[in-house]
């Protein structure tokens, strides 16, 4: 449905802004609608009993009037039938009426007094009308403790009211009730203007929010997009590509492994490269001597036993060279695979050494080299025997190629804490120091020609690092120009 992260992003950003507003509008508008209904009321209520207590005093000062009347207009010889006086209940009901529609307009609600029996008294004008029923008001509504406020079912009017009453005086002695009356919606009215101003201000948020969703997909989508672009470059042959690291998040982080990656792809392909041609001139220089001095043969160029001997064992010797870097690369090809499972057993170290100094020394007598041999008593270590010959023997036979007559080579096996230590000292030329972190590289052979003098295919070392390795030991090397080289060998006790 959305092609694109910037596109994922942005409608999971809105999906996520739509839901917030739409939760936190109904929150919002379910809390300030049950505060301002509750504030409304409670206002109502209080407004109420402050209207009885005034009409408790109009009554009151009705009351003083007439009776100040009663007294001061008719003179001592006069009878009081005689003077013609307004009605006392019907002015104090005039004046609670014009004071009910004064308050009426102000409240904004439907103000009526009435006795305790449900008479209504006097009321203020608007809907509904009373007139002089009398109304069957429910019971609970009324209290004679002071203001009350409910939410009840007006039968005479066949909806919800809510219902403010508060007690007070409505005639000379006489007791009764305010009541005010006004239709639940009306209550509730306020709720249609608090959904206009919270969708108003959910759109202007939702609005802001797409801005920012817009800015941030991009963000996220623009280093994205940058390292797909380079990875596409990548698979098409063009391996110098590196993009640009900015900040610390994961995008920075996904730049910056992609530019180790694509440097470790640039080095394997130069590797690749390089192999390629060292395998080729390896395995072309046998080929040519085997095909030229075969040829010589066939064509009779070689006449004499002599030659042709001479010709046979060249062709042998190369055979076998060929042969050599067959096997190298086979193996190598298994360790790069995976396929090199050492089988590992308990191997006594000193009869290993030994054994392995006996085989060299012959060796090592008829190049003029010295072999020495330092071993403990008793060392054993679990370990696979044929792995571990094939390193040995490649250290040994490179130290006694290199050292050349009048040089020695020793032989040391050491056994510190839970690990081996095997060393292999030369006294030969030694290895320059920007050779050393390359020395065991494929085909790396610190003689640059290869027209070497000591020949050599250059795997030795490398195929030595690798089975040291399967066997969860390490291997280094310390050297120094004109004084020799030492190989070091560490493994575990144990196997690893």
């Amino acid at each position: 449905m959305f092609p694109t992260l910037r596109g994922r992003v942005t409608a999971t950003y809105f999906v996520v802004v739509i839901v917030s507003l739409l939760l936190a509008s109904a929150f919002c508008l379910l809390f300030l609608t049950r505060y301002i209904r509750n504030s409304d009321r409670e206002d109502l209520r209080k407004q109420v009993g402050a209207v009885a207590q005034d009409i408790g005093q109009v009554v009151k000062a009705t009351e003083r009037l007439f009776s100040q009347e009663d007294g001061t207009s008719a003179g001592p010889d006069v009878a009081p039938s005689a003077v013609p006086l307004i009605d006392e209940q019907e002015a104090a009901a005039n004046l609670v009426t014009n004071f009910l529609n004064t308050e009426s307009q102000v409240l904004q609600v439907k103000l009526a007094v009435v006795s305790p029996d449900g008479q209504v008294v006097a009321e203020s004008e608007g809907r509904p009308s009373f007139g002089a029923d009398t109304l069957q008001l429910p019971p609970d509504i009324f209290s004679e403790r002071g203001a009350r406020i409910t939410e009840r079912f007006f039968q005479r009017l066949g909806r919800n009211y809510v219902f403010a009453t508060a007690p007070t005086t409505i005639t000379t002695g006489g007791s009764g009730f305010l009541l005010a009356i006004k239709p639940v919606e009306q209550v509730r009215h306020f709720a249609g203007t608090l959904i206009l101003y919270v969708v108003v201000a959910g759109l202007i948020a939702l609005a802001i929010s797409m801005g920012l969703a817009f800015y941030l997909s991009s963000a996220i989508s623009r280093p994205v997009r940058a390292v797909t672009e380079a990875a596409r470059a990548m698979a098409a042959g063009d391996y110098s590509q590196e993009v640009e690291v900015k900040g610390s998040d994961e995008t920075a982080e996904l730049a910056r492994d992609f530019n180790l990656m694509a440097s470790r792809v640039r080095t394997a392909y130069d590797l690749q490269r390089n192999f390629v041609g060292n395998v080729s001139h390896e395995l072309r220089t046998p080929l040519t001597s085997i095909e030229g001095f075969s040829q010589a043969l066939l064509d009779g160029v070689s006449t004499s036993p002599e030659e042709r001997k001479r010709s046979l064992e060249i062709i042998n010797h190369e055979s076998k060279r060929l042969v050599r870097v067959l096997r190298d690369l086979l193996l190598l090809s298994q360790i790069d695979a995976g396929e090199v499972k050492p089988e590992k057993k308990k191997v006594d170290l000193v009869d290993f050494m030994r054994n392995l100094a006996n085989l060299y020394t012959t060796r090592a007598q008829d190049a003029g080299v010295v072999l020495n041999v330092d071993l403990p008593g008793s060392l054993e270590v679990n370990t696979d025997p044929d792995r571990l010959e094939r390193v040995m023997t490649n250290l040994l036979e490179n130290a006694i190629k290199y050292t050349g007559a009048g040089g020695s080579v020793k032989l040391r096996a050491q056994a510190p804490d839970d690990s081996v230590r095997i060393d292999i000292s030369d006294t030969g030329p030694g290895i320059p120091e920007d050779q050393l972190e390359r020395i065991f590289d494929r085909f790396h052979r610190v003689e640059q020609s290869r027209a070497q003098k000591h020949g050599g295919s250059g795997l030795g070392l490398s195929i030595s690092k690798e089975l040291v390795e399967t066997l969860g030991g390490t291997i280094e090397v310390a050297s120094t120009v004109g004084q020799g080289s030492t190989f070091t060998v560490v493994l575990p006790v144990d196997g690893g």
